[in-house]
């Protein structure tokens, strides 16, 4: 497999989120999932709204090439919260790689085992928090956790 994460950002967040997720992530995807013949890019784009970027999943059999290619607006995600963003960030990814997994079934790849390790490695991405000390286990929460760092 090739997995690989790009931010495409004019603001918010968003832009230093999807770095730490891809740093999380597509080491350990690229590692444990070699064997799988697909490619996955996923896109995270925070844009201006009048750019009328939409958001696609869309599979080229040509290149056996998954893409996944969020788009969400600076006006939204630029009035919340960093940690807003985190959670909002990880039900988008979530509920779009799923679906695309739904659409289309790779050989050697577990849909539920994969999405497991997915959790499980951003789990260790560090958050710093307003004492100076980190918190662990900040991406794909139920909730905001409110008792992080409220940096914008």
């Amino acid at each position: 497999m090739d997995f690989s994460i790009v931010p495409d950002t004019a603001g918010a967040r968003v832009g230093e989120l999807a770095s730490e997720l891809a740093d999380a992530l597509e080491s350990n995807i690229n590692s444990k999932y070699r064997n799988v013949d697909v490619s996955i890019g996923i896109a995270f784009r925070c844009l201006p709204e009048s750019y009328g970027r939409k958001s696609f999943i869309r599979y080229t059999k040509k290149d056996n090439y998954q893409t996944i290619d969020m788009a969400i607006t600076v006006v939204e995600y630029g009035k919340m919260y960093k940690v807003e963003q985190l959670y909002h960030l990880g039900k988008l990814f979530l509920e779009f790689l799923n679906r695309a997994l739904e659409k289309h079934n790779f050989e050697g790849l577990e849909k539920e085992i994969f999405i497991n390790d997915i959790k499980m490695w951003a789990r260790e991405i560090p958050l710093k928090m307003d004492n100076g000390s980190t918190k662990l286990c900040n991406w794909f929460n139920e909730e905001v956790d409110w008792s992080v760092d409220l940096d914008k």
